[in-house]
């Protein structure tokens, strides 16, 4: 009877340890037991024992009795059921460290189990502050209040999912080098160390390469297997801009930032293409930093917990995670300083972004300890310091360091207005349109007047954080155009700042003129949706501008090496620009077809029945001379858009 008048708000203590004792105890045993080799001369095996100790200790969190005096003293220390949830997260965050490293110890290749427990903790730390979680009633009459809103926003986003599905495995005709790279490796996350989903390869997460691997073994080893995911962050992108622009701006800019980036050329390439890991920021990122902006302006706990274990499972799928957790420290570190008003009230809500955070973060940095080269990859392999890039181009300019990184910093602003896209793209122009770029410079000068507002300070951090790390961090300037695309978002939200303060500024504010405002501003998205459309379908697509190629020709060549019968051998006509091997994409979508390269002439072949020859470009020629001697096969001419790229013939 005791227990009864004990407020909801806390839990039965003695039940309470008991009951989560027992059930961790089950899954250390069944972890040791799943994970440690079968030995058939112990039944049962020593480590069933910890199961049997679990289900002990869990029985009696239903069998114990204490004493009332005893029973009065233990319901005094009155422990929250928030704090039981959050040590239940941790425990279980612990738990997935524990089975990672005993995986990882016995070589296991199915990390379901370690996989299902760390999403576990991130779920378990966000319902200890379910007390805050909205009613279905409230949802439902929100949804009904701002019904026109969401029809919009569906449209936008229906239209943004049209642009970047349609003829998806198609356009792009090729696949590049590095996307048939990372689909090989995503076949060999089926085991080995990248079966770990901590693992990182390239900076990409083993958690998103395996999802790779997923749509591989639905779709087959071809382009739409790549594209579908960056695909679909592409579209995600739309609902999420739209949901951080409304949270510092209004429902009006908002909509518009979101139209910009549906209608956005570049965002429309790299979410067709699986090279660019930078497109998965584009929806990443905007829904982390409204989680954390709006949990701390509603005093929501629960969002801004979801905001720091959403950038915690970010850190599983690419490389820019890192750059993201040191813009929101700035960015609160900045705010104690200078906004400490605003700041200190939601002091809470700051520790439950970072209590996610540090508690889903565990296992990827207990990887990182173990494997520190593979965290750091992409700053070895093409940082500015790291590589000796910045003491040769100081040494061989005479200019001071500081001089070269603001020239670095300079050329990664201007990738977005000035140079054209070429790499994995083609593009003859940057990655912003004429009209898009007006807006955005004007938006930028907003923006920085405006930055003492909690808003506009992050969404300033959101634009410099990435340009400034890329241009002080990173080379080749040649990967300017792509790796700026995790600010694209900011760039599109300041573009429809301006746009709006512009109409405001000359009386044609929405409250004043809505009509004017609605015909120019429609204007204004349909032009540039318009310059966009036509820039990639038709200046782009239409010219088969995407890589270089010898990249092209090896894409052509896994296509139609896979036509032909496994086991059965392909010879191709090689030279030193086109050969098999230089190009993954090759190996990728032949599904493994052994191709020998034969530089010879091919008058010294020795052709027997079943084989099949290729000719690159180059030789041609050569290939169709012989088969003049050497009729009855089978004659394939491929065509990249108008221009003969690649003959194979199959002896009869």
């Amino acid at each position: 009877m005791a227990n009864s008048t004990i407020p909801d708000k806390y839990t039965p203590t003695i039940r309470a340890v008991f009951t989560l004792l027992g059930i961790l105890l089950i899954l250390i045993g069944q972890y040791l037991t799943f994970a440690a080799p079968v030995a058939s001369d112990q039944l049962p095996p020593a480590t069933i024992f910890f199961s049997v100790a679990g289900v002990a200790v869990f029985m009696l969190g239903f069998l114990i009795r204490v004493g009332p005096a005893f029973q009065a003293r233990i319901e005094r220390i009155k422990i929250p059921q928030k704090a039981l949830w959050i040590a239940t997260a941790v425990l279980f965050s612990a738990l997935t460290v524990f089975s990672m490293l005993l995986f990882m110890k016995y070589g296991k290749t199915i990390y379901i189990p370690v996989i299902i427990t760390w999403f576990a903790s991130g779920i378990l730390y966000i319902y200890a502050f379910r007390d805050q979680f909205p009613s279905l009633t409230s949802i439902k009459m929100w949804a009904k209040a701002h019904r026109t809103e969401l029809l919009i926003l569906g449209g936008i986003t229906f239209l943004a999912a049209f642009l970047r599905l349609y003829q998806l495995g198609v356009y792009p005709r090729v696949i590049d080098g590095d996307e048939g790279l990372l689909g090989e490796f995503a076949k060999a996350t089926s085991a080995g160390e990248l079966a770990n989903p901590f693992a990182l390869w390239e900076n990409f997460g083993s958690l998103y390469l395996q999802a790779v691997n997923l749509c591989i073994r639905i779709f087959g080893a071809n382009a739409f297997a790549l594209r579908i995911l960056p695909a679909i962050s592409g579209i995600l992108a739309i609902p999420a801009l739209y949901l951080f622009a409304r949270q510092i701006t209004s429902k009006r800019i908002a909509m518009i930032s979101a139209f910009l980036l549906a209608v956005s050329n570049a965002q429309i390439n790299y979410s067709r293409i699986g090279a660019v890991g930078y497109i998965h920021d584009t929806w990443l990122v905007p829904l982390e930093l409204t989680l954390l902006l709006a949990g701390m302006e509603k005093r929501k706990s629960w969002m801004a917990a979801a905001g720091g274990v959403l950038l915690a499972i970010h850190y599983s799928v690419y490389l820019t995670s890192q750059l993201i957790t040191g813009l929101i420290l700035a960015f609160m570190l900045i705010a104690l300083i200078f906004m400490r008003g605003w700041f200190l009230p939601k002091i809470r809500q700051a520790a439950a972004f970072w209590g996610g955070f540090a508690i889903m973060i565990l296992p990827e940095l207990f990887y990182a300890i173990r494997t520190p080269n593979e965290f750091f990859n992409r700053l070895i392999q093409n940082g500015a310091f790291q590589t000796g890039w910045v003491a040769e181009t100081v040494s061989a300019s005479g200019q001071s360091t500081i001089q070269v990184l603001a020239g670095r910093v300079l050329h990664v602003f201007l990738s977005l207005i000035y140079y054209p896209a070429q790499a994995y793209y083609g593009s003859s122009i940057p990655l912003l349109t004429v009209f898009g770029a007006v807006l955005f410079l004007a938006g930028l000068g907003i923006a920085l007047v405006r930055v003492r507002t909690p808003g506009m300070l992050l969404l300033n951090g959101y634009f410099w954080a990435p340009t400034l790390s890329i241009g002080i961090l990173s080379i080749p300037p040649s990967a300017d155009t792509y790796r700026i695309l995790i600010a694209i978002p900011a760039v599109f939200l300041l573009a429809a700042i301006a746009l709006d303060a512009l109409l405001e500024s000359v009386g044609a504010s929405w409250k004043r003129a809505p009509r004017i405002y609605g015909f120019i501003t429609g204007g204004v998205l349909l032009s540039i949706t318009a310059f966009g459309i036509w820039v990639y379908f038709g200046d782009f697509i239409g010219q088969c501008r995407y890589v270089d190629p010898p990249s092209r020709f090896a894409s052509y060549l896994g296509t139609n090496a896979a036509t032909f019968e496994e086991g059965s051998p392909i010879y191709l006509l090689s030279d030193e620009g086109f050969f098999y091997g230089s190009h993954a994409s090759a190996t990728f979508l032949s599904a493994g077809r052994e191709i020998v390269n034969m530089p010879d002439p091919i008058d010294t072949w020795q052709a027997k029945t079943g084989n099949t020859v290729i000719a690159n470009p180059n030789r041609i020629a050569e290939l169709e001379t012989w088969i003049q001697s050497h009729p009855g096969g089978q004659t394939k001419f491929v065509y990249d858009c108008s221009k003969l790229i690649l003959l194979s013939y199959h002896l009869p």
